[in-house]
């Protein structure tokens, strides 16, 4: 007789037509296998899901997409608040040469000025809505998807050195107004 020969039930060697272990569940140990620590084994067949359905991640984890426009937040925050501060420098220490270069264009250097400081305070803005992010809430999230759409306004005003800002900027708003993210932002919070 032969060790697949289905006329022998008790032979632990017979192959098993349905693939399952003999008393057990599918994918599981045997029946009356105990663990360890005494208490029957069990197998689960996937990881539980992260926050709000998201795939891994421990609970509470920011999602990935989060995740990334929150670095996008604190690098194009720091840039730009870099690049505004050496243009306001700049500004202040060519002023005289200013007026009289663009002084016919009726343009004051106050404008100027203005923008620049603008440029700076947006950017601290961006910085602080990244270190606020973790906090959730879906006025934070808002916040950053108005914040991102102002990046956007500024590489538009400032093309062809404006792209990186245009660019940066309609990714952050795709990522932010993904449901995951949405899910994420307005998760109960303790």
């Amino acid at each position: 007789m032969s060790s697949s020969d289905p006329n022998t039930p008790n032979d632990p060697y017979r192959k098993n037509p349905y693939d399952q272990p003999p008393g057990g569940q599918p994918g599981g140990p045997p029946a009356g296998h105990y663990g360890p620590f005494g208490g029957a084994e069990e197998h689960p067949l996937a990881p539980p899901p992260g926050p709000m359905g998201s795939p891994g991640g421990p609970p509470g984890a920011m999602p990935r997409k989060v995740g990334s426009s929150r670095m996008i937040f604190f690098i194009a925050g720091g840039l730009q608040a870099l690049f505004s501060l050496l243009a306001i420098i700049t500004f202040a220490a060519a002023e005289d040469d200013l007026e009289e270069t663009y002084g016919d264009l009726g343009v004051s250097t106050g404008i100027y000025y203005a923008m620049f400081v603008f440029f700076l305070l947006h950017a601290i803005a961006g910085i602080v809505l990244a270190v606020r992010f973790p906090q959730g809430g879906n006025g934070l999230r808002i916040a950053g998807v108005v914040w991102s759409a102002v990046l956007v306004l500024i590489g538009l005003a400032t093309l062809p050195l404006g792209l990186l800002w245009l660019v940066l900027g309609i990714v952050c708003i795709v990522l932010l107004s993904s449901a995951e993210s949405a899910a994420w932002f307005n998760r109960p919070r303790t």
